[in-house]
């Protein structure tokens, strides 16, 4: 009997170069992520963090390389497959984009209306089954000024969600959050993780979310434009002889978060 072949990784980067014009930022991006992980981008500002995850959503072009969602290359992808394959995605930005003179519900149900055969009225009840998800039942008819920071997240969560993609990725989901909306985001987020069955990929600087929900982590470094180091975040924070991710991950003067 043939032994099992592995699972694909939910996404593969090979030899990847970003940057503005033609100026790479990151060169020689190398790294799977896996189904079903938390993996966390992360690294000192000003290292291409959001700029790669701008590259893995299909926002930006590479200068060079591959990124492979499963079996499919989206890097060269017609526009057709490229739409097709982006639909496994749902992102949740670091403003949350909620549109502010749509209610909640419409913000979530929007999406459904425009690119699923729904009727609205079917649009909207799946809307609401989301918002009940992340704890926003009975917040349907609320506007986004009308939520707090903590609640304006779960929105954006709830609209991520939408179209039940296969991956999340979320840009500093718990910016501007206070400590106890910015641990209660971490819960939901392993909720959905472990009840939809999504990866999730997140960057952000945020130790307390890093080490209490990452499960992978690469560590990109602005200075050797590449991947410093990569693994579990509790384990480089222990391991690692680099004084960059000592410092990053413990806080301590050797760098700035």
């Amino acid at each position: 009997m043939m032994p099992a072949l592995a699972p694909l990784p939910q996404i593969s980067v090979r030899d990847l170069a970003i940057g503005y014009g033609e100026v790479p930022i990151l060169e020689d991006l190398t790294f799977d992520i896996e189904r079903g992980s938390v993996f966390i981008i992360m690294g000192a500002s000003g290292c291409g963090k959001s700029t790669l995850l701008r590259h893995l959503i299909g926002l930006s072009e590479p200068l060079r390389g591959e990124i492979r969602y499963g079996d499919r290359v989206l890097t060269g992808a017609a526009p057709t497959e490229r739409a097709d394959i982006l639909r496994d995605g749902g992102v949740l930005f670091q403003g949350s984009a909620l549109w502010s003179a749509l209610t909640v519900e419409d913000n979530v149900a929007l999406p459904l209306e425009q690119l699923t055969g729904l009727g609205a009225a079917e649009a909207r009840a799946l809307a609401r089954l989301k918002l009940g998800l992340v704890g926003l039942a009975g917040a349907e008819q609320l506007y986004p000024s009308q939520l707090s920071g903590g609640m304006q997240k779960r929105a954006g969560l709830a609209r991520a969600i939408a179209l039940d993609p296969e991956t999340l990725f979320l840009d500093e989901p718990s910016a501007g959050l206070d400590p106890l909306s910015a641990r209660r985001l971490d819960d939901l987020i392993l909720e959905l993780r472990d009840t939809l069955g999504v990866t999730v990929v997140i960057v952000t600087h945020e130790l307390a979310s890093i080490f209490a929900i990452g499960t992978n982590a690469i560590f990109l470094d602005a200075a050797t434009r590449s991947i410093l180091a990569r693994g579990d975040p509790a384990t480089l924070r222990d391991t690692s002889a680099s004084p960059q991710i000592r410092g990053f991950l413990t806080r301590s003067p050797e760098v700035a978060p």
